[in-house]
């Protein structure tokens, strides 16, 4: 732990903090997004790139009995999701839904529309998938193959032994690459962010309960490991939040609840 930490806190929060009178009148509205860094990312280097297409998109269920019963469950079982069942999860939380022209919108909100959040994928137990490190590419909706290897045990020794994320047919790792945000809303970008990332997060979870799948959040990563994993710099694109998904029993969800 830093031993600085609640200095470095403080002092973050007053930088980012606005009064009247701080900022010009009309400012946003001068934005330009043709001007904007690349919205979309694709890694050219990929081992493989599997197209996924328009998810065909199941019955839900009703939406106030969703809410009242969604849940963190964690005990996964073994049995792998689909490819058909990621690609919903993926829809669900980062789908292009309307082209506005400069700019598209997706199944969850942005600050400005900026979107400058990536999705990278730990896939351990998905059918027609080898098991590996993933990129999702929005724009093209592919998954771009990174590394071909067993993530189960990545993911378990970087969130400080978590079973649920060894068990999981897959788990989401969610990074920012802050100049899309910081171009338009410079040092208030470093709190947009999160707050994009927690949009994204909420889907997964009423994606994956509707389609009764189990889906856990996870807040304790190690941040420089999991950077270094991926490829990103930890400081332009840094990992931002991270997420367990797979197949329960689909009992009583104080069953599903935790890994016995």
């Amino acid at each position: 732990m830093h031993p600085d930490w609640q200095r470095i806190c403080s002092e973050f929060l007053e930088a980012t903090s606005y009064a009247l009178g701080d900022l010009e009148k009309g400012w946003a509205s001068r934005y330009d997004f043709s001007k904007r860094p690349p919205t979309y990312l694709r890694h050219e280097e990929a081992l493989a790139r599997i197209p996924l297409g328009t998810p065909d998109f199941p019955a839900s269920p009703d939406l106030w009995r969703l809410l009242r019963e969604r849940r963190s469950k964690r005990n996964f079982t073994k049995t792998p999701l689909t490819l058909h069942e990621l690609n919903l999860l993926l829809w669900g939380t980062t789908g292009i839904t309307a082209d506005m022209g400069d700019y598209q919108l997706r199944t969850v909100p942005s600050a400005g529309a900026l979107y400058p959040i990536e999705t990278y994928l730990l896939i351990n137990n998905v059918e027609s998938l080898d098991k590996g490190l993933y990129h999702l590419d929005v724009q093209n909706w592919c998954l771009e193959l990174l590394k071909r290897e067993d993530v189960s045990e990545v993911a378990y020794l970087f969130t400080e032994e978590q079973e649920m994320t060894r068990r999981a047919a897959v788990n989401f790792v969610w990074t920012a690459v802050v100049e899309r945000t910081r171009d338009k809303y410079r040092e208030r970008a470093y709190r947009y962010v999160w707050w994009d990332a927690g949009h994204i997060a909420q889907n997964l979870h009423i994606t994956g309960n509707a389609i009764g799948l189990g889906v856990c959040t996870v807040g304790h990563w190690f941040d420089k490991n999991m950077n270094e994993c991926l490829g990103i710099d930890g400081t332009s694109h840094f990992s931002v939040l991270m997420a367990s998904v797979g197949k329960v029993a689909g009992g009583h969800w104080l069953e599903d609840r935790r890994p016995v």
